[in-house]
């Protein structure tokens, strides 16, 4: 149950970067488009954190 909202918290995450990336891109704001992203890969890197050792 626990890992289930967790994984659901950072979907969500992973929504609001491409929410908050789509806007930046609409706004051709660079500098917010640059923090999006990394934002959304620091997501990706807790979704998929490959082998643990």
């Amino acid at each position: 149950m626990i890992k289930r909202l967790q994984l659901t918290g950072w979907v969500l995450f992973l929504l609001c970067g491409i929410i908050y990336l789509a806007a930046s891109i609409r706004d051709r704001d660079l500098l917010m488009i640059a923090g999006t992203v990394c934002f959304i890969l620091a997501v990706l890197i807790f979704l998929f954190p490959g082998k643990q050792g």
